[in-house]
């Protein structure tokens, strides 16, 4: 007990209150920096007909934003309907599984008591008593009108504001099961349903999604999630470590902000790792520091799961030394796409921070070894721009937050993006047309006007 004042089953309780790095965020206290979406979220749904779709890479927090604006919106006399989508999965089996989720969870009338419902969908009884499996309840569906009416239903009966959220609709593979789903929110708007959906996927347009379906986009308010922005990490970070009494390096505060490239799943993870290696230290800790830093980012490098570790042992595991080098330098700066002769001024910086002495290889084989990492044998990790010969980005961009994490996790910092500086006040002149800063009525500075850039 080197928390002070807390056991062990107190510290994973309060973890998992205040971060959340294996599963979605679905309450506002605890989602960070997603303020302003949100507050598009809820305008836009005000409007009739009007759905949602939530766009951006994978680990910025789609699932966390759609949970928490579902929860949002969705009236209090049941809970949301979520559904994820999946390489095998149909239009037919996703609405099967809407309509099980909605018969699953009866209506709270009030505190004391609930109502069940059923739906009617081809001659066969959907309801919370009935034994029907997600695959006869597909194959009752025949077609997107059969969908409309199962919905229908589900609005009519679920609850007063009823909301569904389809997570990663971008993993169904067939583009026209995928289509469907436009004709779906197309016949929904014509027939007033009262059932708002909040979609979430990997995609540069909804295009990709949807097809040409413009009709289908008009229903649909886009949200394009970024990374999280520098205050959010550090907010995070710093709600943790304040739930436990304790204080955090400023260096460490910045250096998870940093790692993590603007990822939530990182912060969050890194944060765990290291408020557990506070419990168990040996001496009692009042604050975070270094070494505490150093084991949390080591145990989160070893929780992360398969799939994003995969392509990083495939680069390096079993290879020349240089190629950690080398993929090291591929993560080591703000831009997401790099020239080859930027890359290799960062290798060359890289190998002289090692300690063992190596020797940094030439450029010609350091493009030699780059472009080996577009294979699928060395993971795939890297490809090249098109129409930008000696340009290269991350095949997948969380990927390369794993890279810098292991980079930091052996004394390598990297190069990060930085916040952006704060922006001051200018306000012109109205004698001269000088643009100074502008400082409020009655701040005193203790300056003479001559040293603010003012009068003689």
């Amino acid at each position: 007990m080197t928390i002070l004042g807390y056991f062990e089953d107190q510290v994973g309780a309060k973890l998992a209150e205040v971060l959340s790095a294996s599963h979605p965020i679905n309450s506002i206290e605890h989602l960070k920096g997603r303020d302003k979406e949100l507050e598009t979220i809820r305008r836009s749904l005000y409007a009739p007909g009007r759905h949602i779709f939530i766009v951006g890479d994978r680990g910025v927090g789609k699932s966390s934003l759609a949970a928490t604006a579902a929860f949002g919106y969705q009236s209090s006399d049941s809970t949301p309907i979520f559904v994820s989508g999946s390489p095998s999965d149909t239009f037919n089996t996703v609405i099967a599984n809407i309509a099980s989720q909605a018969v699953r969870y009866p209506r709270t009338e009030n505190i004391k008591s609930t109502q069940s419902f059923s739906i009617q969908i081809s001659g066969i009884t959907i309801g919370a008593g009935t034994e029907r499996s997600d695959i006869d309840i597909a194959a009752a569906i025949r077609s997107v009108g059969d969908a409309v009416e199962i919905l229908s239903q589900i609005a009519e009966r679920h609850s007063e504001k009823p909301v569904v959220v389809v997570d990663e609709f971008d993993a169904i593979r067939d583009g026209n099961e995928r289509n469907m789903f436009a004709a779906l929110l197309k016949q929904m708007g014509d027939r007033a349903i009262n059932i708002k959906f909040i979609f979430t996927g990997i995609a540069k347009s909804l295009d990709e999604l949807l097809g040409a379906h413009q009709s289908a986009h008009r229903q649909l308010e886009t949200i394009e999630l970024p990374k999280l922005g520098w205050e959010a990490r550090h907010e995070i970070v710093e709600s943790a470590v304040a739930a436990f009494g304790l204080d955090v390096d400023e260096r460490v505060r910045w250096r998870i902000a940093m790692v993590s490239d603007g990822y939530p799943y990182y912060v969050h993870s890194i944060t765990e790792k290291t408020l557990w290696a506070a419990f168990s230290a040996e001496d009692p800790v009042i604050e975070i520091g270094w070494d505490l830093f150093s084991l949390g980012l080591r145990d989160a490098i070893s929780s992360i799961n398969a799939e994003l570790k995969r392509p990083y042992e495939k680069a390096v595991l079993h290879r020349d030394p240089e190629f950690e080098d080398i993929v090291w330098s591929t993560a080591d700066h703000e831009d997401l796409v790099r020239s080859l002769n930027d890359m290799y001024e960062s290798y060359k910086v890289i190998v002289a921070k090692r300690a063992d002495g190596r020797t940094k290889i030439e450029r010609s084989r350091y493009a030699s070894q780059v472009r080996k990492l577009k294979g699928l044998s060395f993971g795939s990790v890297m490809r090249q721009e098109e129409d930008r010969p000696g340009w290269y980005s991350y095949r997948e961009k969380m990927l390369r937050g794993y890279v810098r994490m292991q980079a930091e996790a052996n004394g390598i910092e990297l190069i990060g993006e930085r916040p952006n500086p704060r922006q001051a006040m200018h306000v012109a002149n109205a004698r001269s047309g000088y643009r100074g800063s502008s400082l409020p009525p009655g701040v005193r500075t203790g300056r003479k006007i001559s040293d603010l850039g003012g009068g003689s």
